[in-house]
């Protein structure tokens, strides 16, 4: 493969670098299949590779054929991401050259298969990393793209065959969630036929369908702080949500009831998931992480999750550990958990004029200080990515700024009697100090710019006036450079 890393420094433009990628990759896969029947555990890591890989090649296929229709910001976001795809790619290639001499003997092999493990764990890693990293940028192209590109996801190449989880049928079912008006009105007979549970610390409930039993998350929201309007269409967007992918689940509709002047989500749960808590409750059970991969794992999928309520153009406004639920299937350990964003009872559109509710004094923890001042405030997207590094910072701790002691929520006392603005000032300290020796400097920074995401000196987003373009694509491109990719890169 030394012609091809060559070819790549040669090669120019978007399109040659993802012709140097799919020849990387398809080398890469071959070389692994000649490896995956040495044992199983490098049987197994093959399948992941040559999983992910598929998956990357379909999106890279796309992304080719669109690249004449990018934007500048958009293509240089691209070119960045790819070369790094590529030079990861080559190294992992090299790697496993390495390994293709040995000796016969039996300790040599030894040495060699540990070798060989440990380099296909590492390409394992770094592929997902990567993919973590370069799916956000995908689907906002996919989204900002000119009409033509629906073509372009018909008929795209059907990697691994056409199926739900397909990128080319993601994409499209993305695309139609912007331009379809489908009916999501659920009658009220519907919540009847389910059996519910509440979940500790969360408003929504879990719930079983009695025949089938099938397993859904129901969502009230007020319907004087969220329009019909708004939420019929959240309901519809999600409809064809991936939860895997985007951090939300798939919407069935929702239900009004007007004598309790409220409005219900009814969320389905991904087959075999049967086990739901909420961050708070996980934060607060006295369960330690038994690694920092653990808690990173859950930072990176929260943060992918409010980006893309973001790029559903909905702002969340009230992200906070009682919102974000951990799904885990029952004879899994909380080390593989799934995180989805729900407590939708502030949601708003984006184009809807900011709807005012005071915050309790829990949640008003998790509002940047100019929130504070009441209705003169209007709520922008960094007022999510405020609350998202509350969030973050709890988690990198694993400690709870709000406790249920005595039943009702209290936050810490170390900050129960500061204003908004030293409550705020303290959360960033913790940021550049305990968390920093807890989970590095590069996740502390992250934390410490979503916090000082409003701040004037703050030039990762600066004034939210510089923003208002297409429903905060601007802002979505600086979450993806400075947040998501960051956070991709983390490696403990």
């Amino acid at each position: 493969m030394a012609e091809v890393a060559g070819l790549a420094l040669g090669i120019a433009g978007i399109a040659g670098t993802i012709d140097v990628c799919i020849k990387c990759g398809k080398y890469l896969v071959q070389a692994c299949k000649d490896y995956d029947q040495t044992d199983a555990i490098i049987n197994e890591l093959c399948v992941r590779i040559e999983i992910c890989w598929s998956r990357i090649a379909s999106q890279l296929e796309i992304v080719k054929e669109l690249e004449h229709g990018l934007n500048e910001d958009d293509q240089k976001l691209q070119t960045r991401i790819l070369r790094i795809l590529r030079s990861k790619l080559e190294a992992a290639i090299a790697a496993i050259s390495k390994s293709e001499k040995y000796g016969s003997s039996k300790r040599v092999k030894a040495l060699h298969f540990l070798s060989l493990r440990e380099t296909l764990e590492s390409t394992v890693a770094d592929l997902e990393s990567w993919q973590q990293r370069f799916e956000p940028s995908w689907f906002q192209v996919i989204k900002t793209a000119p009409p033509a590109v629906d073509q372009v996801l018909q008929n795209s190449p059907k990697v691994g065959g056409r199926n739900r989880e397909e990128p080319a049928y993601e994409g499209l079912k993305f695309r139609q969630a912007f331009g379809e008006n489908r009916s999501d009105l659920l009658a009220e007979k519907v919540l009847a036929t389910l059996e519910t549970e509440p979940i500790l610390h969360c408003n929504a409930v879990f719930a079983t369908k009695k025949e089938d039993n099938k397993r859904f998350i129901l969502d009230s929201v007020s319907s004087t702080n969220v329009t019909l309007r708004d939420a019929r269409q959240l309901a519809s967007r999600l409809r064809d949500s991936n939860p895997f992918t985007f951090g939300t689940l798939k919407c069935r509709g929702i239900v009004r009831l007007p004598k309790k002047e409220s409005l219900v989500f009814v969320f389905r749960l991904p087959e075999g998931y049967d086990k739901v808590q909420s961050c708070r409750q996980l934060l607060l059970s006295g369960y330690m992480p038994h690694s920092l991969t653990m808690r990173l794992k859950i930072a990176r999928q929260l943060v992918t999750a409010v980006y893309y309520i973001h790029l559903y153009e909905f702002v969340h406004k009230s992200i906070t550990p009682e919102t974000i639920l951990l799904l885990g299937q029952s004879e899994q350990t909380n080390n593989d958990l799934v995180v989805c964003l729900v407590g939708f009872q502030l949601l708003r559109h984006v184009e809807t004029p900011t709807n005012t509710s005071k915050a309790n004094q829990k949640d008003s923890v998790y509002q940047h200080p100019s929130r504070a001042s009441g209705a003169g405030t209007t709520f922008v997207m960094q007022h999510d990515i405020y609350s998202l590094g509350v969030c973050l910072l709890e988690i990198g701790l694993w400690q709870s700024i709000v406790h249920y002691d005595s039943g009702n929520p209290e936050i810490s006392s170390n900050l129960q009697d500061l204003n908004p603005e030293a409550i705020k000032e303290q959360l960033v300290f913790l940021s550049r100090s305990e968390l920093r020796v807890t989970m590095g400097d590069i996740y502390s920074k992250v934390v410490e710019t979503c916090l000082t995401c409003l701040d004037e000196g703050n030039t990762e987003f600066g004034d939210p006036r510089d923003f208002e373009d297409d429903f905060g694509v601007e802002v979505g491109s600086r979450y993806i450079k400075k947040i998501v990719e960051v956070m991709s890169v983390i490696n403990y």
